[in-house]
C-alpha cells in the first residue's frame, strides 16, 4: 500500500519517485562502474551508493514496499551479510571492496530488472544488444590482445579475424571473461530469430531479423575462438535440455533424459580414446588443463578449511593466500579458484556457501513450478531462454567463475538474468500460489514447518555431539586470520605485525587443546614455526597433521621441508618428491640455497644443494 501524508508532500514526493522508477534499470550502473575500475575513492563510491539507494526509496514511496516479489531475496541478503563480512577480514580491505561494490551493484541490478515496468522482451533485447557490443569488441580487436598462451586453429582464425580493424584495445578480457558474459544470453538472441516471437512482421525476413542474425552470429563466433570447454559443455547441456523439455509425454521425457544422458558419456569415452592414441593436440591439452584444475580444486579445498567460518574475503585476497599458506611461495601464482562453490566458500565463508546453495535451491523450485504450469507460448519461450541461460553460467561455474574473479565485469550479467526469470515468470508462480490457496497450502505450510523444525533438531543435535572439534575448527579459523594478518597485510607496523602473530600461534593452541588432532591447526602452526626457523618444533606439528590430511600438498611441503633443514634428506626427499608439479621444486631449492647462504647458514644451503643432486635420479 503506498505511503500516505497527511499533508501535500505526497503530491511533490510521488511524481519525483516515478521519474526515478522510470530510470530504475540505470540507477546500479554507476556503483557496477565503480567496483569494476577498482576505485575506492569516496566520491566515486558515494555516489555510485546513493545512486543504488535511489530506487528503494522511490519504491518505498510509490508502492509502499521495498521490491515487489523476488523469490531469493532471502539468500541474496545472506550473501550481501557474508560478503561485508568476507571484506571486514581480508587482509587488505583494498583488495576486497571493488568486488564487494561490484556485487552490490549486481544484486541491486536484479531488483531493477525484478521491479522495473519495462516489458521482459525488451529487457532481453537489451542484454543481447549488450553482449552484442561485448562481442564485436572481443571479435574485432582479438588480434590484437596479449594471449601468449592461447594457441590451436581456432585461436589463429581468431587473431586472423580479429587484425582485419585496426587497434582500438583499452581492455583485455580474459577468454573465460568472455564466455561467461555472453554465453548466458545466446538463447534470448536465438529465441528474437524465433517465428513464435510475439511481434512478428508481415515479411519472415526484416531489418530486424537481419540485425538479430548479425548478433547471433558474433556471439557465437566469439564464444567459439574464446575456446571456453565451460561454456561449450555449459551451452550443449542446456540445448539438450530444451529439446528434452520440448517432449510432451512425460515418460518420452524421463527416457530421452537417459538416452541423452548415457549417449553422451559413451560418445564422450569413444571419442576420447581415439584422440588419446592419435595424440590430438586439443585432447593433450584438454588433459593437461583437466589436471591442472585437479590440482587447483585439491589445494583449494584444503585450503578452504583453514578459512571456512570466515572465507579471506572477495576479489584478489585469494592470489597471496593461495600461494603463501598452500604453495609456501612468496608470490602469487593464481588469481582464483576457477570454481564458483570455492570461489564464494573463499569469498564469503560457510554463509556465503549456504546463501549459493539457497538460492539454487529456491529459484530451480521456481523454474520447476513455472515450467508445470505452463503460459502462453511466446512468455514460455522467454522464460526459458532466461533459465536456461542462467543454468549455462552454473554449468561453467562448476570449471570457472570469472563472475566472482577481479575486475568482476561479468557478475552484473548473471544478476540480470536471475531478474528476469523472476520477472517474467512472476504471473505464472502467482497462479501456483492461488492453486496451492487453502487447504492444500496450509499443508505445504505445516510440511515445511515441520522441516524446518526437524532440521533445527539434528543441528542442535549434531552441534552438542561435535561441539569441540566445531569450537576448535572456529579457533583455527582465528588463528588463520591473524596469521595472513600478520604476513600479508601491508603497512601495519611491527608491534601489530609481532601481536598477530602471537595471537595466532594462541589461537592455534586454544584450537589443539580441544583437538589435539585438528589438521588445520597442526598445519598452520608448523608453517609459522618453520617462517620462524625452529624446524624441530615444526616437525612436531606437521607430523601428525600428515596423519590426518596424507594428500595436501602444502603438509606435504611443509613437513618436507622442516626434514631438510634438520639434516634428515631421506625423510625430505619421500615427502618432497610427492609435490605435484614437481618441476617448481628445482627453482624453489635453488632460491632456498642462495638465501642460506645469505644469511650466513651454510649447512642450510649445502642440504638444499643436496637435495638438488639428488633431482636428476628421480623420473618425471
Amino acid at each position: 500500500m503506498p505511503i500516505f501524508f497527511r499533508d501535500n508532500r505526497r503530491l511533490t514526493l510521488i511524481p519525483l519517485a516515478e521519474s526515478i522508477l522510470r530510470l530504475e534499470l540505470t540507477w546500479p550502473f554507476p556503483l557496477i562502474a565503480v567496483g569494476v575500475a577498482k576505485s575506492l575513492d569516496p566520491l566515486f563510491v558515494g555516489v555510485g551508493l546513493i545512486f543504488a539507494f535511489l530506487p528503494w526509496v522511490a519504491r518505498l514511496i510509490v508502492i509502499g514496499r521495498l521490491t515487489r516479489f523476488a523469490l531469493i531475496s532471502d539468500p541474496l541478503l545472506l550473501f550481501t551479510v557474508a560478503g561485508l563480512m568476507g571484506a571486514a577480514v581480508a587482509y587488505d580491505p583494498a583488495l576486497s571492496w571493488p568486488m564487494m561494490l561490484t556485487l552490490l551493484g549486481s544484486i541491486n541490478l536484479f531488483y531493477a530488472v525484478v521491479n522495473t515496468s519495462v516489458d521482459g522482451w525488451w529487457m532481453a533485447k537489451g542484454a543481447v544488444i549488450g553482449a552484442a557490443l561485448v562481442a564485436f569488441y572481443f571479435v574485432g580487436q582479438y588480434g590484437h590482445f596479449d594471449y601468449p598462451l592461447e594457441f590451436g586453429r581456432v585461436v589463429n582464425l581468431g587473431r586472423q579475424t580479429g587484425n582485419l580493424l585496426p587497434s582500438f584495445v583499452f581492455f583485455t578480457p580474459h577468454p573465460n571473461a568472455a564466455a561467461a558474459f555472453l554465453e548466458g544470453v545466446l538463447f534470448l538472441n536465438l529465441i528474437l530469430l524465433w517465428p513464435g516471437h510475439p511481434h512478428p512482421s508481415k515479411s519472415r525476413i526484416t531489418v530486424a531479423t537481419i540485425l538479430w542474425g548479425a548478433t547471433f552470429i558474433f556471439i557465437s563466433y566469439a564464444l567459439l575462438i574464446s575456446r571456453s570447454r565451460g561454456s561449450w559443455v555449459g551451452l550443449l547441456a542446456a540445448v539438450g535440455i530444451w529439446g528434452i523439455l520440448s517432449i510432451s509425454n512425460l515418460k518420452h521425457r524421463l527416457m530421452a533424459g537417459v538416452l541423452a544422458i548415457g549417449g553422451v558419456t559413451l560418445a564422450v569415452f569413444l571419442v576420447a580414446s581415439i584422440l588419446i592414441k592419435s595424440q590430438n593436440r586439443f585432447l593433450v591439452s584438454l588433459l593437461e588443463t583437466s589436471h591442472s584444475r585437479f590440482v587447483l580444486y585439491r589445494n583449494s579445498f584444503y585450503l578452504l578449511k583453514d578459512y571456512i567460518f570466515t572465507g579471506v574475503g572477495l576479489g584478489e585476497v585469494f592470489a597471496l593466500v593461495y600461494s603463501r599458506y598452500q604453495l609456501l611461495i612468496p608470490v602469487p601464482f593464481l588469481t582464483y579458484t576457477h570454481n564458483l562453490f570455492l570461489a564464494i566458500g573463499f569469498g564469503m565463508g560457510f554463509l556465503g556457501l549456504v546463501a549459493l546453495m539457497w538460492l539454487l535451491i529456491s529459484y530451480y523450485q521456481f523454474v520447476v513450478r513455472v515450467e508445470q504450469i505452463g503460459d502462453e507460448p511466446s512468455t514460455r519461450t522467454l522464460f526459458r531462454a532466461t533459465w536456461l541461460g542462467v543454468t549455462v553460467n552454473f554449468i561453467h561455474g562448476l570449471t570457472d567463475s570469472p563472475q566472482f574473479a577481479s575486475p568482476g565485469w561479468t557478475m552484473p550479467m548473471l544478476f540480470l538474468l536471475l531478474g528476469l526469470t523472476i520477472a517474467v515468470g512472476r504471473p505464472a508462480y502467482a497462479e501456483t500460489r492461488r492453486r496451492q490457496a487453502g487447504v492444500t497450502r496450509l499443508k505445504w505450510d505445516r510440511r515445511r514447518a515441520r522441516l524446518v523444525l526437524v532440521g533445527l533438531i539434528m543441528l542442535l543435535s549434531l552441534g552438542s555431539l561435535f561441539w569441540r572439534p566445531l569450537l576448535s575448527a572456529g579457533y583455527a579459523n582465528l588463528g588463520a586470520f591473524y596469521q595472513t594478518r600478520a604476513d600479508l597485510a601491508p603497512n601495519l607496523g611491527g608491534d601489530a605485525r609481532a601481536d598477530s602473530s602471537s595471537r595466532a600461534a594462541a589461537y592455534f593452541e586454544r584450537a589443539l587443546i580441544l583437538d589435539p588432532g585438528n589438521a588445520v591447526a597442526n598445519r598452520r602452526l608448523g608453517i609459522l614455526l618453520l617462517d620462524r626457523t625452529d624446524f624441530e618444533q615444526a616437525i612436531i606439528h606437521l607430523e601428525p597433521a600428515l596423519q590426518r590430511e596424507p594428500h595436501n600438498q602444502a603438509t606435504l611441503k611443509a613437513l618436507g621441508l622442516a626434514y631438510l633443514w634438520t639434516g634428515a634428506l631421506d625423510r625430505s626427499e619421500e615427502l618432497l618428491f610427492r609435490l605435484d608439479p614437481l618441476g617448481d621444486l628445482i627453482n624453489q631449492l635453488e632460491g632456498w640455497r642462495w638465501w642460506w647462504r645469505t644469511q650466513q647458514r651454510p649447512e642450510l644451503s649445502r642440504y638444499a644443494d643436496e637435495m638438488l643432486q639428488r633431482l636428476p635420479s628421480r623420473t618425471w
